[in-house]
């Protein structure tokens, strides 16, 4: 039983690292290079997401897209990179890049009744922001704000 839970332990990780979308991963060079100030879209919101999104915010947010924007990556950095101020957990981007991934194959989604400043729903109220986190060698997680507006977009805040 122990060696079956290692070789699952070991395809998750490999699967993990084969993860990385070369999208995300030019994305986040080029910001950190100042060539782009955009956003990239990282994922969409599947149906089981969304269900649980909803039952957690009361937001409808079937089919949205998800979004990383060059604030987000520069957060990040900042945050969780290789001289990260909380902690060095995305010090290789390539973990950045592995976002979607983590979104398509999340363990849990939570919501702690925390609002985000600065993204708003149709309603003009701050959005919801969940925490999306899948166990691998350690547990990753995503901050994303929930929107319920005209855009259908949820963006990565952490």
């Amino acid at each position: 039983m122990g060696s079956n839970n290692k070789s699952t332990n070991e395809i998750l990780i490999k699967k993990y690292k084969e993860g990385v979308d070369t999208l995300i991963l030019e994305f986040v060079k080029d910001v950190l290079d100042g060539k782009r100030d955009d956003s990239i879209t990282v994922g969409f919101v599947n149906d089981k997401a969304a269900m649980t999104i909803e039952n957690l915010t009361g937001k409808s947010v079937h089919g949205n897209r998800i979004e990383l924007d060059a604030n987000g990556v520069k957060h990040i950095i900042n945050r969780h990179g290789k001289n990260g101020k909380q902690d060095h957990s995305m010090e290789e981007i390539e973990d950045i890049a592995r976002m979607g991934y983590v979104l398509a194959n999340y363990d849990l989604i939570e919501f702690h009744n925390e609002y985000a400043q600065g993204y708003r729903d149709k309603d003009g109220k701050m959005s919801p922001k969940i925490i999306i986190s899948k166990k691998i060698d350690g547990t990753f997680y995503i901050i994303e704000a929930v929107s319920d507006s005209k855009t259908k977009k949820n963006h990565i805040i952490s």
